[in-house]
């Protein structure tokens, strides 16, 4: 029935739009078509039935394969560590630099088998013993550190266990990529991140301010050559120690620095202090030899004349009850440089007593031999003389080495000044900025050019002739001392320091090589010698060989004939 006004019948769908109108009338909405609702409800329908199907995969992937993933997200922890800078080589090679490692624990909550556990975890590289776990284990309630310092690949394996008490502390650990090279001048960081030794200990304030890599003067490819040089002639003389240094003579730059025994850095708590100790700069030798070309220079300084003196040296000479001699008698008389060439004790006393011993301490003093080493490095030692009295036989025996003990480190300095045309610089472990070195002058140029032209004629005619390295010019001095021994009170005949300092090219000198071995032993490859013709000097000229095309050091075609007849004498040496 059809009504009328307001009793009229209304069709159904426009009682439903009526209703909807109140609806959202009643909510202050305005009323929508009903077709535009109905598309809003499946799409709403559909976005919620998509993201159930989503969260279902998810989950279900998680608990059949990720299930030890979650575990570490919930149980790896992070410690905010401020970055410590790089340290590069002045060729930015990498030599030291942060990488992040992780401590490994283990909550005792969480095992149900204390023996089970322990034994797994003990399989992995860089854990406890399985014994040792078990013992601390069983007396605690807490956790307790398994590991420290894992690599990922380690991490890995522990990560691999599914144990769940095993825990993961994120943090900042230092790494030398290059294990044991130049490990000893490096230093290494403690466990507070602090620098130990070393570099690492010298700049330590820089270097935790983080940014830029503190880029060194040392040369990765010189040190590198250095050490296996060394570590050659360590297996053939077998020393119970032995140092190098390698410098530039016009900078003061240390290109490279070696001691060993040596360590890694990486373990450095595994190490003993005899292995992380840095004898290039820590330890005080009584040199011998070597330090006649220094004596020479005090006698050139008092006024001597080269070549114009002749020495006797083969009297007896005997100073305050003290014989001294010379271990290869040579031809007497001789001139300085003669003295040089053959290494004569008694010449190298008695240009020592020329100078006398007011000038002798002066000169000593000049070369920084009476002191610790001016270096960054805090190591460095003080050198060391035996009596304070500074008697005729204290000032005979320096003359040749003895009675004054001094570092590897500070030897070269003062040699390096004499030869540099007289003029020191000190050395750095860090570039240098050649328009702000301010050289002193030690000795003139004049002395500095006899010390070079006489140490050369060691190398061509004397006792360092195994040292010669065909086109470049090398100038050197041997040197072998008796050490002595405090239980004796005397000089051991039995063992004694050899060592050669050479520099190259001799007329403009521009680097410096030094080794030491402590206690080399004689054996068929030196007939017998003990010597540091025989040991010393051979490691330096196979050192310049590597080194000089590395540092394209000034080199001229050698006279083919001369090389021949150079060495043929260094084949006749005995």
């Amino acid at each position: 029935m059809i009504g009328r006004g307001p009793d009229r019948l209304t069709p159904l769908a426009d009682t439903n739009k009526i209703e909807l109108s109140r609806l959202f009338a009643k909510k202050g909405l305005e009323a929508e078509p009903i077709q535009q609702t109905k598309l809003r409800i499946s799409a709403l329908m559909m976005a919620l039935c998509t993201t159930a199907l989503v969260l279902t995969a998810r989950a279900a992937d998680l608990a059949i394969f990720n299930t030890v993933q979650v575990k570490d997200v919930v149980k790896t922890a992070s410690i905010p560590v401020p970055a410590r800078a790089q340290i590069v080589d002045r060729n930015g090679l990498l030599l030291a630099s942060d990488i992040e490692t992780w401590d490994v624990y283990v909550s005792r909550v969480d095992i149900d088998d204390v023996s089970r556990v322990s034994a797994r975890l003990a399989s992995v590289e860089g854990a406890l013993p399985a014994s040792v776990l078990r013992r601390r284990l069983v007396g605690i309630s807490g956790r307790y550190r398994v590991a420290r310092d894992v690599t990922p690949k380690q991490r890995q394996a522990f990560y691999d266990l599914a144990e769940p008490g095993v825990q993961f502390e994120r943090k900042l650990s230092r790494y030398y990529p290059n294990g044991t090279l130049a490990a000893n001048m490096l230093g290494w960081v403690d466990a507070q991140r602090s620098g130990a030794q070393g570099v690492e200990r010298a700049f330590d304030a820089r270097l935790k301010e983080g940014g830029a890599p503190l880029r060194l003067a040392m040369d990765m490819r010189v040190q590198f050559t250095l050490e296996d040089e060394l570590k050659k002639a360590i297996a053939e003389h077998k020393p119970i120690a032995a140092t190098g240094i390698i410098t530039d003579i016009t900078t003061g730059e240390v290109l490279a620095m070696a001691s060993w025994p040596n360590f890694d850095s990486n373990h450095f708590n595994t190490a003993l202090p005899d292995q992380r100790r840095n004898r290039a700069i820590a330890d005080p030798y009584e040199l011998g030899s070597v330090f006649k070309p220094l004596t020479l220079a005090m006698a050139l300084e008092a006024g001597m004349k080269m070549d114009q003196v002749q020495f006797d040296v083969k009297k007896k000479m005997v100073i305050a009850g003290r014989t001294i001699r010379d271990l290869h008698p040579g031809p007497s008389p001789m001139n300085a440089t003669d003295i040089l060439v053959h290494s004569s004790n008694k010449g190298a006393a008695q240009l020592a007593l020329l100078a006398g011993a007011d000038r002798q301490r002066e000169y000593l003093d000049r070369f920084g031999l009476l002191d610790a080493a001016r270096i960054e490095l805090r190591e460095s030692a003080p050198d060391y003389m035996a009596s304070p009295n500074w008697s005729r036989i204290k000032t005979a025996t320096i003359g040749y080495g003895h009675g004054l003990s001094v570092t590897s480190l500070s030897f070269v300095a003062a040699l390096a000044g004499v030869v540099n045309h007289g003029q020191k610089l000190p050395l750095s472990v860090l570039p240098t900025d050649p328009s702000q070195l301010n050289p002193v002058q030690i000795v003139s140029e004049e002395t500095s050019q006899n010390v070079r032209t006489a140490m050369r004629k060691v190398v061509t005619d004397g006792t360092g002739r195994r040292a010669d390295v065909p086109g470049y010019g090398v100038a050197g001095k041997t040197g072998s001392a008796e050490k002595w021994d405090p239980a004796t009170s005397s000089y051991a005949k039995d063992r004694n320091v050899s060592s050669f300092v050479a520099i190259f090219p001799w007329e403009a000198p521009k680097y410096l090589v030094f080794v030491l071995l402590d206690e080399p032993q004689g054996g068929l490859s030196t007939s017998g010698q003990e010597t540091a013709a025989w040991n010393a000097a051979p490691a330096v000229k196979a050192i310049i060989s590597r080194i000089g095309p590395l540092l394209d050091a000034p080199y001229s075609p050698p006279d083919r004939q001369a090389e021949d007849n150079l060495s043929a004498k260094a084949r006749g040496e005995r």
